[in-house]
């Protein structure tokens, strides 16, 4: 499902990165869709599918371990604490969440790194030649270490963006349900799903700017993920963090409707229950 949401958005999320370079400080900032039609003119239209391969790649392992994983970890920490959490509670759901998305986060970075660099801005070309040349020419610049770069930045990213995306899903659905506003079946998923989006775009936006700049960090003028936070408050404030705000809800909330609209087919499809 996942893959699905991904590979439609793959255009705006090539946009949202190409942007966010765009609002760095001192840099001139161009509309969010001129900059679409600006990679589509000197580099045809298929440079907005760049780095699909390592979106799909990334989105199998840390999607499919962040989604996969939840409703597991629900029933695992309700288990480890018998009586202390409301199967349908908030507090289960953010548990949960958090733990997959740390796991599927942690695990899946390479993929991500790999993704960020492939959509990233080159004046002369870009450097890769495929997702396995990218790969390759990482692992030259530093092993493990340097696929891990950024590893802290893309895990809070994942929480944060897990905890609001996942379990606003999940609550809203329930609220809906028990209230006797909608019933179970599309009308309710794609309405559930809206809203959701929305949620993790407000939450995400500020982890995904600094995410960006520090995975495009190759001159390593951050020393860590806060060296960047603090770097970022001092030279731009506060708002530095919300730039590009309509563009991640334009990518996020429609991936975020893809995406779960498609995961509760595919659990009819395959006979298991609704989320």
């Amino acid at each position: 499902a996942d893959m699905w949401a991904s590979a439609v958005t793959n255009p705006l999320d090539i946009q949202v990165r190409q942007q966010l370079r765009t609002q760095a400080p001192g840099a001139k900032a161009n509309a969010f869709w001129s900059v679409g039609l600006q990679m589509a003119r000197n580099e045809g239209a298929m440079s907005l599918m760049n780095g699909l391969t390592a979106s799909m790649l990334r989105e199998l392992t840390y999607s499919g371990i962040r989604m996969g994983t939840y409703e597991y970890f629900k029933s695992s920490i309700h288990g480890l604490a018998p009586g202390a959490l409301a199967t349908d509670g908030l507090t289960l759901k953010v548990l949960a969440a958090s733990v997959a998305a740390t796991l599927g986060s942690a695990v899946a970075n390479p993929t991500d790194l790999v993704k960020v660099r492939m959509q990233a801005h080159y004046p002369a070309g870009s450097p890769y030649r495929s997702t396995r040349h990218a790969f390759a020419s990482i692992w030259r610049e530093g092993g493990l270490r340097a696929l891990y770069r950024g590893t802290d930045a893309t895990t809070l990213r994942g929480v944060v963006l897990s905890v609001s995306q996942i379990c606003a899903y999940d609550q809203l659905k329930q609220s809906l349900k028990r209230r006797g506003v909608m019933q179970e079946g599309l009308a309710l998923h794609f309405t559930a799903s809206m809203f959701a989006g929305f949620i993790c775009s407000v939450t995400s936006n500020p982890v995904d700017v600094v995410k960006v700049r520090v995975m495009n960090d190759k001159e390593r003028k951050f020393g860590s993920v806060l060296d960047c936070v603090r770097t970022m408050l001092r030279q731009e404030g506060p708002m530095a963090f919300y730039k590009g705000f309509s563009m991640c809800w334009a990518r996020l909330g429609a991936h975020t409707v893809l995406c779960f609209v498609a995961f509760e087919r595919l659990r009819a499809l395959f006979g298991i229950a609704p989320m």
